[in-house]
């Protein structure tokens, strides 16, 4: 970390990627005592790298993860998508005896370490950070995870991923009672463990990103009771799968970067009780789609994001202006120009429309 002149900027957010992120660089994060929020993507660091960080007086967020390698053909890059990056095997790793130095933390809420190597024995630790609210973990979930889990008196939100996830783990985790939200992602589902996932309890978000789900496998995915947030963002869903989902509460529905086009979109109206639908980077959707009024006769929406569709633009401007019943549209790196954006917030005078 090198500065043009001697006063040192107050950065509140780093990501940094690769072998040139070793335990020295960590050590002069002692010049940054404002960070509160360090993403490390298959850094080379081990343990003593991450009591510098556990120095950091306002850390909040802090990520040690794989690099994101996720390409679909077809299919604009994902934001922060590194394919071509080179993995180090023989790299230096995080262990969980570096969470120990986290104890007593009057600051961190959220610590993914999905780029480490964590017994399950050592999350006892977990238990000293008060704020802790959110954890992703690298290792198979066991009883004894479990029971240092249940301990975490804040926390309630987990992630597991980069391997597959089985029935089992997902039905040992029913017996945490204070989960609330379980995303897994790039990861490995069977249909065994797509149905045991309704018999969490009290999980009201459910995140399953890049996991191969088809429309011929939601019929295995079984929802928690209480889930109202489903995202399903990175699959393969075309649509017609979609009917698994229908007659249930969600009120938020994430479909980033699936196989969505202007014939299948007919299926989405089924989906009554949405208020939120994300659509992102569905590119096969186009103003073809837009014209056939499929999505504003969807009016118990109160949210829909476009981002990404490129095939969407100023052609579609008659009938996007129908959308005036939603509170925030997502317009943002779509074929529209500006004008058509212009013409848009005039149109629906009543929408946040987002560019």
């Amino acid at each position: 970390m090198r500065w043009s002149d001697e006063t040192v900027p107050k950065l509140w957010f780093v990501g940094l990627w690769g072998p040139k992120v070793d335990d020295a660089l960590m050590a002069m994060t002692s010049h940054t005592p404002d960070l509160w929020s360090v993403e490390l993507h298959e850094p080379h660091i081990d343990d003593e790298g991450m009591r510098s960080l556990a120095k950091l007086p306002k850390l909040r967020y802090l990520v040690v993860s794989p690099i994101e390698r996720y390409v679909k053909p077809g299919y604009s890059p994902v934001m922060y998508c590194f394919p071509t990056f080179t993995s180090d095997p023989d790299r230096p790793r995080v262990t969980g005896k570096s969470l120990e130095a986290f104890a007593g933390s009057a600051t961190l809420e959220s610590l993914e370490l999905f780029d480490a190597v964590v017994p399950s024995a050592d999350l006892q630790s977990l238990a000293s950070i008060p704020k802790l609210s959110s954890v992703g973990l690298p290792h198979t979930i066991d009883d004894e995870a479990v029971k240092h889990l249940q301990a975490c008196k804040r926390l309630s939100s987990l992630s597991l991923g980069h391997r597959e996830i089985t029935a089992d783990e997902i039905e040992r985790l029913a017996e945490w009672k204070t989960l609330r939200r379980l995303t897994i992602t790039h990861a490995t589902l069977s249909d065994a463990a797509l149905e045991a996932l309704g018999r969490l309890p009290n999980v009201d978000t459910l995140e399953l990103i890049d996991c191969g789900l088809t429309d011929e496998r939601l019929a295995h995915l079984r929802l928690p009771p209480k889930t109202v947030t489903l995202l399903l963002g990175r699959n393969e869903i075309a649509g017609p799968g979609l009917v698994h989902l229908a007659g249930g509460k969600l009120q938020t529905l994430g479909l980033e970067y699936n196989n969505l086009d202007d014939e299948t979109i007919r299926h989405l109206p089924q989906l009554g009780t949405l208020k939120k639908l994300f659509i992102e980077y569905c590119e096969k959707l186009t103003d073809t789609g837009i014209r056939t009024g499929v999505l504003q006769g969807m009016t118990h929406l109160e949210e829909l994001r476009l981002r990404g569709m490129k095939k969407v633009t100023d052609a579609s401007l008659d009938d996007l202006v129908k959308f005036g019943h939603l509170k925030t549209i997502s317009v943002r790196s779509v074929g529209i120009t500006n004008d058509g954006v212009e013409r848009m917030k005039k149109g629906m005078p009543d929408t946040h429309v987002f560019r």
